[in-house]
């Protein structure tokens, strides 16, 4: 007898061991190649989405490598096929794909070629271009050339296309007001050039010398009149708005005369002799004066619509304000702005000169207080240029002004004003930004601490973490 011990684990089943052994190579093969297909199929789905959902995540401080939201409105406006035909070396087609690409992510309707015109001087010849660099954007048998490959530019040609025929802007001379031509502190040069990029052609026009607005005319500029107006000036403005023209006044505070009288009477507004006082302390932080008021609080109104948490400044501004149960009754008149609670209007505009700026229960107003009114009112000449007139004013022309433009929103408040008023309302929004420099800036302390932890610290580290593996494993 064998004094073994039997072992306890169980054998096999003969039939399963055999059927693993008999299984034939080939349909081990077989499964592994549809699991390959699978994998391939899959890739091929995904690789699929992404090219049709192409989405990026822009982690820069000012979204440097995406575009602005007035570029992306622009280009969700495309109703036909735009063709971005990119002309440079070959070389240099890689940097122009990645910025191009931007707005082909934003609309199905963007068509991105590139095109070396030393390979392809016809095609360079038929669309006239003459250096590299050069991007042609062609929409609805339009085209516009643009030499300089920035956002700004671009979508500035791109607002051209769409808007199709120049708007003609006049600016009104000849008693005070501020040219678009003059490029000291109180002119209008920026915003000349601002509506230029915009597609306007500005002129200017002096209606003491032919008391007419031009046929041609698409929008009047009258920007801060420090002489009175007299009643043929006025009298050929209210015969533009009754042909359904569009005027944007700007008075100033010490405006009088029969311009004034022609607002509060026919437009139903009431401009009272004023000067707002900001006492909120907002102002110091952008180191502007109390007689600088900033408003930041927006009524309803597709001017205003996209300005939400932007500021706007408003240099030596006068109240403007609906007059109850006066005016015109033809007239609908929209409160735009309004500045702060900490906020009141003086009227002594004597005292204003020597610093008196107090509060007077008396006389003065408390704010809020409206800065800009928007108005409309049916046409009543028989053949309008449009069934319906419209109007902005604003009690500060300043805020137009070349020194104050650049602040926050003024820019963009003027020129949503412009384009509601021409009717061109869904090319209202906010600007792009140029990019802005942003250093970090550390104390000579900090810098000692990242110069000492290049230098000595982490290869300090590094090496005391060498040693000690080194002698984890000469103990082992």
């Amino acid at each position: 007898m064998s004094s073994s011990t039997p072992s306890l684990e169980p054998a096999p089943p003969l039939a399963e061991e055999h059927g693993r052994r008999s299984r034939p190579i080939w349909a081990e093969r077989a499964q592994l190649l549809v699991y390959a297909l699978v994998v391939l199929a899959a890739l091929v789905v995904v690789n699929r989405l992404v090219v049709l959902h192409d989405k990026s995540v822009d982690l820069t401080k000012n979204h440097l490598n995406s575009l602005s939201p007035e570029s992306v409105q622009i280009v969700k406006q495309l109703r036909h096929p735009l063709r971005m035909i990119y002309f440079d070396r070959s070389n240099n087609f890689d940097q122009a794909r990645t910025f191009l690409g931007r707005y082909a992510r934003e609309s199905n309707q963007v068509r991105l070629e590139y095109i070396d015109p030393d390979k392809q001087p016809l095609q360079a010849r038929r669309y006239k271009v003459q250096t590299y660099g050069t991007l042609v954007l062609a929409y609805d048998g339009r085209t516009h050339n643009v030499s300089s490959l920035t956002e700004s530019n671009v979508t500035n040609a791109l607002v051209r296309l769409l808007k199709g025929a120049k708007k003609i802007a006049y600016f009104a001379l000849g008693d005070g007001e501020s040219s678009p031509k003059s490029t000291g502190r109180f002119g209008y040069s920026q915003v000349s050039q601002a509506l230029v990029s915009d597609n306007y052609t500005v002129k200017t026009l002096v209606l003491a010398q032919s008391p007419h607005v031009p046929p041609d005319c698409s929008v009047l500029v009258i920007g801060g009149p420090t002489h009175p107006w007299l009643q043929p000036q006025v009298q050929a403005v209210a015969n533009y708005l009754a042909r359904g023209g569009r005027v944007m006044f700007l008075i100033n505070f010490q405006a009088r005369g029969p311009l004034v009288d022609y607002l509060r009477k026919s437009l139903g507004l009431k401009l009272t002799p004023d000067v707002i006082v900001d006492t909120s302390g907002v102002g110091r932080v952008f180191g502007a004066s109390p007689l600088m008021p900033i408003a930041m609080h927006y009524n309803a109104h597709p001017i205003t619509r996209p300005m939400r948490d932007v500021a706007t400044l408003f240099p030596m501004a006068r109240t403007v304000d609906t007059t109850p149960g006066g005016g015109s009754a033809n007239a609908t008149l929209s409160p735009l702005i309004e500045t702060s609670p900490a906020s009141y209007a003086i009227t002594n505009l004597q005292g204003i000169a020597s610093g008196q700026l107090d509060f007077n229960p008396a006389t003065s107003r408390k704010g809020p207080l409206t800065l800009g009114v928007a108005g409309t009112m049916p046409a009543t000449a028989p053949k309008p240029h449009h069934h319906q007139a419209r109007f902005v004013v604003y009690g500060s022309p300043d805020f137009a002004a070349n020194a104050y433009l650049g602040f926050s929103g003024n820019r963009d408040l003027f020129l949503n004003s412009m384009n509601w008023l021409v009717g061109q309302a869904k090319f209202i929004t906010i600007r792009p930004k140029p990019p802005q420099n942003t250093p970090l800036n550390l104390p000579a302390s900090s810098m000692r601490l990242v110069l000492w932890s290049v230098l000595a610290i982490l290869p300090g580290v590094i090496v005391v973490a060498g040693v000690f593996v080194w002698w984890r494993r000469r103990r082992s």
